[in-house]
């Protein structure tokens, strides 16, 4: 490490997201160690998404977890990732059955994430009605484009429901703003945690996710999220065709989202919440096969690193 690498700040509660590394828990918990880092994000491993885990195979994640002096961020769920609102009245979004279903989703997320101490649990903020599939390619629209005021009332209905049951746990719900949903860039991702008003209803601020949805995250859509934000993911992506919105993730360093002006200004801030990359950049070997997960990590953080040594350069 450089002298800056060792007092700087955000180093100090940055770490991965486990399945972008290996889906065998210790096996990401290992390398995650080797890259320095001690904090990790979990979403899936061992063949099961984290809030399908049973409690045997929870403590079993908890004792690696010791092991390897691992402490947990955030646990990423993908609650109401897939509920739409369309054809709900408004006033009547804690009475829809996909909703109430997906509550049952909150409490398994909430359950793991005491179990193996994470103090915040993700969602997101219902999924966009006219989304087809995951959302690349679809328009990229100035800031992510226009939230209907009806649709605002039902999204900020829902997720005061979601924050109560958080809160009362003890949780931070955190929103990850998304392409396919509601909150897909910093400024539509403000404006619903803002018309919300809830104390633990809070943003994990995904700069890659706000430029594949049309915003501009540094210092556009950071500024708009800035006062919300209590987790970060990073990544990278640039535009394959502008005429589609097609894109694609890149390793952090050789797409479009200028990380070195967000962690100038995160250190500016004097933010000390955690940061995890997830690295979603896995290209196929040319020859065929399975991409090499732990490699494109290992390539994305070099990124990062260039990115934080090169952020110690201006104000």
């Amino acid at each position: 490490m450089t002298g800056s690498e060792h007092t700087d700040p955000l180093l100090a509660r940055f770490g991965v997201c486990t399945d972008e590394v290996h889906p065998d828990l210790e096996t990401a918990l290992r390398v995650t160690r080797e890259m320095g880092l001690r904090e990790v994000e979990l979403l899936a491993f061992w063949g099961k998404p984290v809030v399908e885990l049973d409690d045997a195979h929870l403590d079993r994640a908890a004792d690696l977890l010791a092991r390897y002096s691992m402490t947990v961020s955030a646990i990423g769920s993908l609650f109401l990732k897939g509920v739409q609102l369309g054809a709900v009245p408004r006033g009547r979004v804690a009475d829809d059955p996909a909703f109430r279903a997906e509550l049952a989703v909150l409490r398994r997320s909430i359950h793991a994430a005491r179990r193996l101490g994470a103090p915040i649990v993700r969602t997101y903020a219902f999924r966009r009605d006219d989304m087809v599939g995951l959302g690349n390619p679809s328009p990229r629209r100035p800031r992510g484009g226009v939230i209907p005021g009806e649709i605002l009332e039902k999204v900020v209905e829902g997720l005061r429901v979601a924050a109560d049951i958080a809160g009362e746990a003890g949780l931070i719900l955190g929103i990850e703003n998304v392409r396919s949903c509601w909150a897909n860039t910093g400024h539509n991702t403000a404006r619903i945690i803002a018309a919300a008003g809830h104390p633990r209803l809070q943003a994990i601020w995904d700069p890659g996710n706000d430029y594949v949805s049309g915003g501009v995250p540094y210092p556009d859509g950071y500024e708009a999220v800035r006062p919300y934000i209590c987790h970060i993911h990073i990544k990278d992506a640039r535009v394959v065709d502008p005429a589609t919105g097609l894109t694609s993730w890149e390793a952090v360093g050789c797409g479009e989202v200028d990380y070195v002006a967000h962690f100038r200004a995160l250190r500016r801030e004097g933010y000390r919440g955690g940061l995890s990359l997830e690295t979603h950049w896995h290209p196929r070997p040319p020859g065929g096969g399975e991409p090499d997960r732990i490699r494109d990590s290992q390539i994305s953080f070099a990124g990062v690193r260039a990115a934080l040594r090169a952020s110690w350069g201006g104000n």
